[in-house]
């Protein structure tokens, strides 16, 4: 069963690349890098190993002691607007974020962090998430959803409506390594990859969401065995968000797995969160990697362990200048079917 395709569900074709952006990222590390295209992805169960719920503690550094105080200094033009234009939860959502069982999510109680990219028409790929750092521009997502070329971000999407709008991407980073780490091989190391998505309206996806999640600034400080953590995702086969909070465990050749029920064609990128309630936490995974992006059944879902490399793949994604986009009103809209 195709599971965890990058493009639409179907087995992708050949690889192309996101170009625009390009030309600077070169000023400052060098050639922009664009993922392969991936094969067609498909699932295989594996016992669980159980985990123990102790990695927030393990984090190296520590998150912040109060995640609502706004972006660190230095966060880019967001940091004036952030704690204003976050939107605040309707009564019972925290508590239904916090619900166990893997669920859908009501739209009022999506996180507005975690959205999906959408073809020319509306048609959904991959799932990503708004993360801190340089112009509030910045995404995460699986390296194996690459090329998004022409594709925009709606954060937040349910049910065809896109209430934060569209943000056309501009230019991807996939982790260097990972085009040859995957070569004929069934799993997939360094499988993550940044995103710089366009501004519109002279706003930047951070400010018109109003929070992000962080990306850890030592990865490969985190234990192996993260503990409990929240994995959010864009199904295909449902309206909208689809969310699960569990205990992970470390998994075979350096990764980890999670048992999340739901999480079928079109979750490759989920962000895989420490803490994650009022829409802020820590990234310590998005879905992919082990099973050719991320695994075989619905039931099992992976993320390639993050390493020194992230870090230094965030830092040159932060380099990318990013460019107004006038023309894309960041009004609700209803996506073609």
């Amino acid at each position: 069963m195709v599971r965890r395709d990058a493009r639409d569900g179907r087995r992708p074709g050949r690889a192309g690349g996101v170009l625009v952006g390009a030309a600077v990222l070169l000023l400052v590390t060098g050639p922009l890098m664009v993922s392969p295209s991936s094969p067609a992805v498909a699932r295989n169960d594996t016992a669980a190993v159980r985990a123990r719920p102790s990695a927030t503690a393990a984090l190296s550094p520590p998150p912040p002691a109060d995640p609502r105080a706004g972006p660190p200094a230095g966060a880019g033009a967001d940091s004036a607007e952030y704690r204003r234009s976050r939107p605040e939860l309707p009564a019972g959502c925290i508590a239904e974020r916090r619900r166990p069982e893997p669920h859908d999510v009501r739209p009022a109680c999506s996180y507005p962090v975690v959205g999906v990219f959408l073809r020319p028409g509306g048609r959904k790929t991959c799932t990503g998430a708004v993360v801190a750092g340089g112009h509030g521009d910045l995404l995460v997502t699986a390296a194996h959803c690459l090329p998004l070329d022409g594709t925009s971000f709606a954060p937040g999407y349910h049910d065809g409506t896109a209430p934060y709008g569209r943000w056309p991407v501009l230019a991807a980073v996939p982790d260097p390594r990972f085009a040859e780490a995957r070569k004929g091989a069934r799993n997939w190391p360094y499988d993550w990859a940044f995103v710089r998505v366009a501004r519109v309206g002279g706003k930047s996806v951070r400010e018109a969401v109003g929070s992000a999640f962080e990306v850890p600034p030592h990865p490969e400080s985190l234990p192996s065995d993260l503990g409990r953590v929240t994995l959010v995702g864009y199904p295909h086969d449902r309206p909208g968000q689809h969310v699960c909070t569990v205990d992970s465990a470390p998994a075979y050749g350096g990764f980890r797995q999670a048992r999340c029920a739901g999480f079928s064609s079109g979750v490759s990128g989920s962000p895989w969160v420490l803490a994650a309630r009022e829409g802020e936490g820590i990234v310590v995974g998005v879905l992919g990697g082990a099973e050719r992006g991320g695994g075989f059944l619905a039931d099992v879902s992976y993320t390639a362990r993050f390493d020194a490399g992230l870090a230094s793949l965030f830092a040159t994604a932060q380099g990318i200048v990013p460019r107004a986009s006038p023309s894309v009103a960041p009004a609700a809209r209803r996506d073609a079917p």
